[in-house]
């Protein structure tokens, strides 16, 4: 397993792209390589990847938060618990070569996720409150024992909003729409906040 690498299983829309940018950046900001599916691949070569993922990543987050449909007339999507649970999977079934896995899950509410899926109780479970400040606080402490040398939140904050108006000004002049999640490949959004974050820290 690769001890940088995060495995990121979270929803892929654009309401959840306000939190999905600053959890990403949380990740390089202090060091660590975030793994994300792309969404354009077909399901079974996306599921091979994904294991294949998981079982590179010492960590993996899975956000639950998006548990119920988004609108009335709409069945809730369950391929975020459904990754989540072959996560888990991959770790029981070599309890010895996964023994250093670790899983943060994400939820809007602390407590919610019982009613649901009570079986992940005794994890890592915290609440963002969907709200990007939040999300950035509760990944940075839930890495701040395994570094101490990670900055405090409120630094990681300043500087993503730094980060936000800058991305929305380049993309926006290249004709993209920076609020649409299917802009650019995962791949992309995470290379240019790496090539940021590294220009911003050298200030």
């Amino acid at each position: 397993m690769d001890s940088k690498s995060v495995f990121v299983n979270c929803p892929f829309d654009n309401e959840y792209f306000k939190l999905l940018k600053p959890l990403l950046f949380t990740l390089i900001y202090i060091g660590l390589k975030p793994r994300i599916s792309e969404t354009s691949d077909s399901g079974e070569v996306r599921l091979h990847k994904i294991k294949e993922m998981m079982e590179d990543s010492k960590f993996s987050i899975h956000d639950l938060s998006r548990m119920e449909p988004l609108t009335e007339d709409k069945l809730p999507r369950f391929n975020v618990p459904f990754e989540c649970g072959i996560d888990f999977g991959i770790k029981l079934s070599n309890p010895q070569k996964y023994q250093n896995k670790k899983f943060l899950i994400l939820e809007k509410e602390q407590y919610r996720y019982q009613r649901v899926i009570s079986d992940i109780s005794g994890n890592d479970i915290k609440a963002h409150k969907n709200n990007p400040e939040n999300i950035i606080k509760v990944v940075r402490d839930w890495f701040k024992p395994t570094n101490n040398d990670i900055p405090r939140h409120k630094e990681m904050w300043l500087a993503f909003n730094e980060f936000e108006f800058d991305y929305e000004d380049i993309l926006k002049e290249e004709g993209y729409n920076p609020k649409d999640i299917y802009e650019l490949t995962f791949s992309d959004v995470i290379e240019y906040m790496t090539n940021w974050i590294t220009s911003f820290k050298k200030q």
